[in-house]
């Protein structure tokens, strides 16, 4: 008797919101085994697909969704409620999507045929090289910080062009199957331990034209293989709101396990800390600070989806930046949140398990990405308050 495998919705009927609250009581069970692990627990990563939740920015063409960033925003920020890990992982990958969208179809059916709910991982920075070659290229480097790599059958490295010429791209992003790449377990870290974010290391592999893009105008939406309003939105503003989902999820949690630790704390003297009016007033703060994080990260969801709507190409470097900006504001409220509140932790904040402890270093932790580096992007946005211009090199990679 043959048993019929469900159909799979279409991205209409796919309700995502309901499968993320699905599997928060698995992601949950299996998160303290990530972090054991460092690395995103098996069960973990097969209930992200199972749920879906992996095909919402993949192509239609392949059985994606091809949702709103926002879809992204909100999943990993419920995500981080329970698991950093898992929140932290599909954000990336989903991000790494988002970019995949763009490269021509034959290397999109590469990456996704009899395998669409696959987990993309890789590195944007370009810190390796690739060198022109016959039919392609010859890429080499070490890339760091690959999320989710352990689960990854492919992975996308941004790539310096060795010797462009005057009118060529110096940056370019490639896909890499997993033959190709050797992970180094480097990851011995503050926080995010569960990610699995080990470095990458590619020695003289090939890469198809088809595999490659130039990256400033594939990152600006400028790209010639689709029509689809996803893929014609900014990389950078993009990933960066992302990030902030997973960060302020992290940060709610946070909030909750200092409020339950301290409803039952004395001090030395035996008086309740809830009732210290110091206490209060942190409390208030932090609790302020993450709740307007909230708002301003709904926002920048409502901003993505009109932008989904407009389906214009590029939008303004003032746009971008905003996106940018907005959303570093919102991880430096969660960071800030973060740190008064582990200040008032007690010395019993300082032991391994404690779950106001294991929120402030991931969000920390995570604060430290390049996207949402506070000193950088307030540079830039001060700059493009100031100037009307971010300065940008149409030859290298855009700012937002």
């Amino acid at each position: 008797m043959n048993v019929q495998t469900p159909a799979r919705p279409n991205a209409l009927e796919f309700d995502y919101k309901a499968a993320a609250r699905s599997i928060l009581p698995r992601l949950a069970r299996t998160a303290a085994n990530s972090v054991k692990m460092r690395r995103l627990d098996d069960d973990a990563a097969a209930a992200l697909k199972e749920s879906g939740l992996t095909r919402m920015l993949t192509p239609k063409n392949f059985g994606g969704f091809e949702l709103s960033p926002s879809s992204n925003i909100w999943t990993c920020a419920e995500l981080g409620n329970v698991c950093s890990s898992a929140s932290w992982v599909l954000m990336v990958c989903l991000a790494h999507d988002y970019i995949v969208g763009r490269f021509p179809a034959e290397c999109q059916q590469e990456v996704y045929d009899g395998d669409a709910d696959n987990l993309l991982a890789g590195c944007l920075a370009p810190q390796g090289t690739v060198e022109k070659a016959p039919g392609g290229w010859r890429l080499n480097g070490r890339w760091q910080f690959g999320s989710g790599c352990d689960h990854s059958p492919w992975f996308i490295l941004g790539a310096r062009v060795v010797n462009p010429a005057p009118d060529e791209a110096m940056v370019r992003h490639v896909m890499v199957p997993k033959l190709q790449v050797e992970l180094d377990d480097t990851w011995h870290t503050l926080g995010m331990r569960g990610t699995g974010s080990k470095d990458l290391v590619v020695k003289d592999a090939f890469i198809p034209e088809h595999r490659s893009m130039p990256t400033f105008q594939t990152f600006l939406g400028n790209t010639p293989h689709t029509s689809s309003p996803l893929y014609r939105l900014p990389v950078y503003a993009g990933l960066a709101s992302m990030l902030t989902g997973s960060v302020l999820g992290m940060a709610e949690r946070g909030l909750k396990a200092f409020v339950e630790q301290t409803a039952g704390r004395k001090n030395a003297h035996g008086a309740v800390k809830a009732e210290s009016t110091a206490m209060q007033r942190r409390i208030a703060e932090s609790a302020a600070e993450i709740t307007e994080a909230r708002r301003l990260l709904d926002n920048i969801c409502h901003r993505f989806d009109a932008a989904m709507a407009a389906n214009a190409t590029p939008m303004s470097e003032r746009e971008r930046i905003q996106f940018r900006w907005d959303a570093a504001y919102v991880a430096e409220l969660c960071r800030r949140a973060m740190e008064r509140m582990y200040a008032s932790a007690g010395a019993h904040g300082i032991y391994e398990g404690s779950a106001v402890l294991d929120a402030y270093r991931d969000v920390n932790t995570a604060c430290h990405h390049m996207v949402v580096d506070f000193d950088s992007v307030s540079e830039m946005q001060g700059r493009m308050i100031l100037t009307g211009t971010l300065n940008e090199n149409p030859r290298a990679s855009p700012f937002a």
